[in-house]
């Protein structure tokens, strides 16, 4: 069964609309504040908040998955017109630091942490040690997910591990990159030790020690920490690969009937049958008449590679040619749609750990620790193995692997981040006409933050950017 993602009564209104942004905090009302928590019903019905706001716009909803995807090779938005032009400036790297979108997921980042926050700060209320453990657990793996996309959307930024007034934020400066990675290293530690490997079934999307493994394997990789990554990679394998694993199908991951599989480690879900719980529509980054899809994607796979077909269009209704990843037919009651969208799944672990032990040197053995997490990949998507004649050195492996993660995690919101990660992002996207810098490895501060707090020192704006 779903889990279903809400916020229950008084709370759900308050942590909407106790902040507009980082640094546009309204009056937090005494209900809010940690005079609310009173015992383990008021902290999981936060946390439950927590998980809910994954859906919205701000976020997996709709706007992450454009300052993401869409800023990838992977598609290309065909609208300029739409919306005044703020996605298709995202698109072709015009963006501005007035950009609405820009915005709204700082603000919808800054609000997760906001609510995760309250969470660690009151856990005190639950007296049950191992429940407050949990719940301790799953809000650092989800604060830990929201640094780690604004330290990569923007580096340096603003540091906040505790619930705060709206006087106090406009106190707060950024912090550089090194140190938010250490917090997302310590969350991420913290909730491995607090969280059980598995979840009951009716708890099925929560946070589980295994998914914050895989998350800070991803940190390590970005960091390049390579020894650190491919160290915890092995041992997240050896010790849980019993537990999860690769599907036989590709295409069964991906079963809106089965969503929580055993490949899948974390996941924003969305249930069509509850209101109030789907998609109202199609994703525009997931169908062709909003977007235009990358012709070197398509014929990057063998004929034989069962995963092309999961990139192919299918008719849904006469408004909807959606890529079959994520296709599902709308409810008659509800009118939604309720696909999934996974952030961490096996196949990823495989092909980071390749790369991690790739860059610790290369072996281009059959038994090589490498060469096995990529060819597991390979073989399950019936493409052929790879052998050390067609990847002879560390760089040709370091490319198989980063193409292998474009063929296999397409739309899943990883292509821009590995471009970035492999320092490959300006030859890429020079392939499909774009002329880009370094600079644009980063978002444009939202410009309602650099001239609330008008200080050049304490919060520049980033290279490049007005």
């Amino acid at each position: 069964m779903k889990l279903k993602y809400y916020v229950a009564g008084i709370l759900s209104l308050l942590l909407a609309t106790s902040c507009n942004d980082f640094l546009d905090l309204t009056p937090i009302s005494e209900a809010s504040s940690g005079n609310y928590y009173k015992d383990a019903t008021d902290i999981e019905s936060a946390l439950s908040g927590c998980y809910s706001s994954l859906q919205d716009n701000d976020l997996y909803g709709q706007k992450l998955i454009a300052m993401t995807e869409l800023r990838s090779d992977n598609i290309e938005d065909i609208n300029p017109g739409g919306s005044g032009g703020i996605y298709y400036f995202i698109d072709k790297f015009t963006v501005t630091s007035g950009n609405d979108v820009v915005r709204s997921v700082w603000k919808g980042l800054y609000n997760q942490i906001y609510r995760c926050n309250n969470i660690l700060a009151y856990s005190g209320a639950v007296t049950d040690a191992n429940l407050r453990n949990q719940y301790e657990g799953e809000a650092a793996f989800l604060r830990a997910l929201a640094y780690f996309n604004i330290v990569r959307l923007w580096g340096d930024a603003p540091l906040i591990l505790e619930p705060i007034s709206a006087q106090e934020a406009t106190l707060y400066g950024r912090t550089p990159v090194a140190d938010i990675y250490t917090a997302i290293e310590n969350d991420l530690k913290a909730a491995i030790s607090k969280l059980e490997a598995t979840v009951s079934d009716e708890r099925l999307g929560r946070a589980t020690s295994v998914a914050a493994m895989a998350l800070l394997g991803k940190v390590y990789l970005t960091e390049k920490k390579w020894t650190d990554a491919a160290s915890l990679l092995d041992n997240l394998i050896n010790t849980y690969g019993s537990q999860y694993g690769l599907l036989e199908n590709v295409a069964d991951v991906f079963a809106v009937e089965n969503e929580m599989n055993k490949e899948i480690l974390f996941a924003v879900r969305w249930s069509k049958t509850i209101v109030g719980e789907g998609h109202d529509s199609y994703n525009d980054y997931f169908r062709d008449d909003k977007t235009l899809m990358d012709n070197r994607l398509k014929e990057a796979y063998e004929s034989t590679d069962e995963r092309r077909s999961l990139i192919e269009y299918k008719r849904v209704d006469s408004n909807n040619n959606v890529v079959a990843k994520y296709y599902d037919t709308f409810d008659s009651t509800t009118s939604t749609v309720g696909f999934d969208i996974p952030l961490l799944r096996w196949a990823d672990v495989l092909l980071m750990a390749a790369e991690a032990h790739n860059e610790l040197g290369y072996d281009g053995s059959p038994n090589s620790l490498a060469m096995k997490y990529l060819n597991e990949i390979r073989k399950r998507a019936k493409a052929s193995e790879y052998t050390a004649l067609e990847l002879p050195g560390q760089n040709e492996f370091r490319l198989a692997v980063l193409l292998e993660r474009r063929l296999e995690l397409p739309f899943e919101l990883h292509r821009w981040f590995d471009l970035i990660r492999t320092d490959m992002a300006i030859s890429e996207m020079a392939k499909v006409g774009l002329t880009i810098t370094a600079n644009d490895y980063l978002y444009p501060l939202p410009k309602t933050e650099v001239d609330l707090v008008d200080d050049q020192n304490k919060f520049p704006q980033n290279p490049g950017y007005n």
